[in-house]
């Protein structure tokens, strides 16, 4: 006599049970639903860069024929041997994209060295130059900002004499560079134009981080514009702050 799972002319026989039915649809149901969350979330990033990359944009006219387009490349901190990530890179490509070859202009790289020794815009303008193709004499450098408010307050004097203004960075974060222009030189704004920034489903992988982050900001900036009130009522705030200073965190 054979006990089941006992060894038996060299070889085993067990009681090899096969997952209930139950189980297994539980398991399929399991991936199924969480294939559908997963969809539902870079759908989400989708619609919400999609909607931003239009947004805050000046009126819409034709660009002189001797006019000069400045883009502005919002920097990211580099790696930690000074190489780009992958959002330096993301960005760079906006940037090298949305500066048209039949049109005088200039790509705009600022940020400091906020996060290390490696001064982002100094890398990132390296990337464009060496690996994107574009010509040495059409990039320019700010190498001092430390956030998303300095690096639209330090490029103003690139940007004075420019026909078209494109900010270029992940679609909210442009979105929220175009209300900083706004808030600091309205009339600079005028002359904002859309940046090539949203392609459906480019880089999606970054676009749901980078979405959650700027939705965090936006969601930080209202509540304290509605506490702001209240706060004075009371007398815990002497003075309003200015309306961007809660957008601002180490995300750039």
């Amino acid at each position: 006599m054979t006990v089941a799972g006992s060894w038996h002319n060299g070889g085993v026989r067990g009681d090899r049970r096969r997952p209930s039915r139950p189980a297994a649809r539980g398991a399929a149901g399991f991936v199924v639903g969480s294939a559908a969350a997963f969809a539902a979330v870079v759908l989400a990033a989708e619609r919400v860069h999609k909607r931003a990359s239009g947004r805050l944009l000046g009126p819409v006219r034709a660009p002189r024929l001797d006019g000069t387009d400045v883009v502005v490349v919002l920097g990211y901190p580099a790696a930690s041997d000074g190489g780009t990530t992958a959002l330096q890179r993301w960005r760079c490509r906006i940037g090298a994209r949305s500066l048209r070859p039949d049109r005088d202009g200039l790509l705009v790289f600022t940020g400091g060295a906020v996060h290390g020794p490696w001064v982002e815009a100094e890398v990132m303008a390296a990337y464009a130059r060496d690996r994107l193709g574009v010509p040495a004499d059409r990039i320019r450098i700010e190498p001092h900002a430390e956030s998303t408010w300095q690096n639209i307050e330090f490029t103003t004097p690139l940007l004075e004499n420019a026909d078209r203004i494109i900010i270029a960075s992940d679609p909210m974060h442009a979105a929220r560079a175009r209300r900083y222009l706004r808030v600091q030189r309205p009339d600079l704004a005028e002359r904002l134009t859309a940046a090539d920034d949203y392609r459906p489903f480019e880089r999606w992988w970054l676009k749901i981080p980078t979405a959650a982050h700027e939705l965090a900001a936006i969601a930080r900036r209202r509540a304290g514009a509605a506490a702001t009130p209240l706060l004075r009522r009371t007398g815990l705030l002497q003075t309003t702050p200015p309306a961007v200073a809660c957008d601002e965190t180490h995300w750039r």
